[in-house]
């Protein structure tokens, strides 16, 4: 061939792969996401979630009067703590796209972005702005959590960091209010423990330590109480308790603080069951199954032994 014919082929061939590598490219481009999350916190009214870890039954978070509430299996609702809807739409946000995983349906079960998925569709008013299926997690060293995401309308499947279940797989009593007590037992001044028969007994806060009953208590023991009663929660919620609530509650803790106020926990027992409630949080009512023991104590706990 002449060195005229063999550049004209030369260019053609030049021609076509440079028109595969620009395609390929772009294709990859367009592919490939750089943002899987945009919306705008501060206009989003109801997230719905299908937790897988529930057999995917639903429950929503609503905004009502600039207020978070959940609905209940119950039937009712309930406050969500600022703080949980801060951490979710922080989750939210911080998803991006470490690395595209997958483009093939056929690797939606396997990673579980399919329908064992957890799915998660977020509402700015009537606008749907999100609607994301959280898949299985991804353990990498050294101590790092992924997890497998997919948009629902989709097909591709991204790694993103951090362990999503934690916030998005779990029922609708995670995101409500546990506290039992939150309060600061250096300012309390009293506790009265209201016990059947004679064994009730009151413990004073006399300035340089604890009193229990007139006498000086340990003061390891007292503070290691103190600390477990003055940051109390639960994640157990009766959500219908029984009769026995509207008896007298069988054991009673009432604090009386520096400046006056009170507050009071009650628990209502009978032979199969046990229900804390405490005025800090008067709209929930606890299984007290396994907070009854180390709270409603005996003096014993105050002594050494």
């Amino acid at each position: 061939m002449s060195n005229k014919t063999l550049a004209i082929i030369f260019g053609i061939l030049l021609v076509i792969v440079g028109f595969i590598f620009l395609f390929q490219s772009g294709k990859d481009e367009r592919t490939f996401r750089e943002v899987l999350v945009d919306i705008d916190t501060s206009s989003v009214t109801e997230i719905f979630i299908q937790p897988k870890s529930k057999e995917h039954d639903p429950f929503r978070l609503f905004k009502e009067n600039n207020n978070w509430k959940v609905t209940l299996p119950s039937g009712g609702t309930a406050e969500v703590t600022n703080g949980r809807m801060t951490n979710l739409f922080s989750q939210l946000i911080a998803i991006q796209p470490k690395r595209l995983a997958a483009r093939d349906e056929n690797k939606w079960g396997e990673l579980q972005v399919d329908s064992t998925g957890t799915r998660v569709k977020v509402f700015e008013g009537s606008d749907l702005t999100l609607d994301l299926v959280i898949g299985r997690f991804s353990f990498q060293q050294p101590r790092t959590m992924n997890t497998f995401v997919r948009l629902y309308n989709d097909k591709d499947v991204y790694e993103v960091d951090g362990f999503l279940d934690m916030t998005f797989n779990q029922g609708a009593n995670i995101f409500r209010d546990g506290t039992i007590i939150n309060s600061d037992f250096n300012n309390w001044q009293q506790i009265q423990f209201v016990y059947p028969a004679d064994s009730s007994y009151l413990i004073v806060n006399s300035g340089s330590g604890w009193v229990v009953n007139g006498v000086k208590a340990d003061s390891a023991k007292t503070i290691n109480y103190l600390n477990r009663l003055s940051n109390l929660n639960g994640n157990s919620f009766i959500d219908s308790p029984s009769s026995i609530v509207n008896k007298t509650p069988t054991y009673a803790i009432n604090i009386t603080t520096k400046d006056m106020s009170f507050i009071e926990l009650n628990c209502y027992q009978d032979s199969t069951t046990s229900i804390i409630h405490s005025s800090e949080n008067p709209e929930a009512w606890f299984d007290g199954a396994s907070l009854t023991k180390t709270i409603f104590v005996g003096q014993s706990d105050f002594f050494l032994k």
